[in-house]
C-alpha cells in the first residue's frame, strides 16, 4: 500500500503493474479479502488500530499537524508535518521477515521515541529536542499537500434509509452533489410508472417504494452528513483531532 508519494529507497515512477489494482487489506497489504471488506481480518485490523493508537504519544511529543503512514513490501514509513513547519520528516523502518506492517511500525516508534529521550537526557528542552528529530528526518522533495488528507463528505443515513435508496435505485452521491430533493422526486416518478398497480406493476412492490421515498422525504427535512478526513493508499492522521483515519476507498 503506498501514499501518493514513494517510499525510500526511491525508484523511477512507472506505470502500476496490473495486480496493483488487486483489493489489498489496508492493514497489511495481503491479497486474501473477501469482497466488500476492507481488511483480511479482525484481528489484522485491531493489530494495526492498536499500534496507530501507540504512535499518538510520539506525534503530539513532535507537535504534529498532520502525518500519513504507509508501507511497501520490505519498508514503513511515518511521515510527518509539525505545526511550526510545512516541510515534511520521513521516519523509515524496514520490515524484517514476518514483521507485518503493524510490528515494524511499533519498532519505529520506539525507535524514534529512544532517540528523543537521549536528546533529552542530554539537558535539551522538550521542544528542541522534537525540532532536532524532525530537522535530521527532513525530506524536502515531498510535497507537503501530500498528507494534508482530503475531506469526504458522506450521508448519515439509517439501515431503512439506506434500503430506501436501493427500492428508489438512487446512487447515495445524488444526496451529495445533486439536488436530492428534486432527484427523489424523480425517481419516484420513474419507479411509479413501471410498479403502479395502474400500470400493470405489483401492488405491492409500488407500496415499498411509496414507503421508500416517504422516508427519504422525511431525511430530507433535516438532511445529516458525516465528513472524514483521509488520504488515498495510505493511513492519514489529523493532529487537530488526534485521530486516525484509514485509506480513502478507491
Amino acid at each position: 500500500m503506498l501514499c501518493n508519494h514513494e517510499l525510500i529507497p526511491k525508484k523511477p515512477r512507472s506505470s502500476p503493474p496490473p495486480e496493483t489494482r488487486t483489493r489489498r487489506c489496508v492493514a497489511c497489504g495481503s491479497k486474501d479479502i473477501k469482497p466488500g471488506r476492507r481488511y483480511c481480518s479482525k484481528e489484522c485490523r485491531q493489530k494495526l488500530q492498536w499500534t496507530l493508537s501507540l504512535s499518538k504519544g510520539l506525534l503530539q511529543t513532535l507537535n504534529t499537524r498532520y502525518a500519513a503512514f504507509s508501507f511497501t513490501e520490505h519498508y514503513v514509513a511515518l511521515d510527518v508535518m509539525p505545526t511550526w513547519s510545512n516541510e515534511i520528516s520521513r521516519f523509515v523502518y524496514e520490515r524484517k521477515s514476518g514483521y507485518a506492517p503493524a510490528h515494524a511500525l511499533k519498532e519505529l516508534i520506539l525507535e524514534a521515541g529512544k532517540e528523543w529521550h537521549r536528546k533529552r537526557s542530554r539537558r535539551i528542552s522538550r521542544s528542541f529536542s522534537s525540532q532536532s528529530i524532525l530537522e535530521e528526518k527532513t525530506e524536502k522533495d515531498i510535497n507537503p499537500d501530500s498528507i494534508k488528507p482530503n475531506t469526504n463528505k458522506t450521508p448519515k443515513l439509517s439501515a431503512d434509509q439506506k434500503k430506501a435508496l436501493g427500492h428508489l435505485n438512487i446512487p447515495i452521491d445524488t444526496l451529495i452533489f445533486g439536488d436530492y430533493v428534486e432527484e427523489l422526486k424523480k425517481a419516484f416518478r420513474q419507479m411509479a410508472k413501471i410498479h403502479h398497480p395502474d400500470k400493470g406493476g405489483d401492488g405491492e412492490r409500488f407500496k415499498e417504494i411509496k414507503s421508500a421515498h416517504e422516508s427519504m422525504v422525511e431525511w430530507t427535512e433535516t438532511p445529516k452528513f458525516q465528513s472524514n478526513s483521509a488520504l488515498p493508499g495510505c493511513w492519514s492522521y489529523n493532529g487537530y483531532r488526534n485521530r486516525w483515519s484509514p485509506p480513502l476507498r478507491q
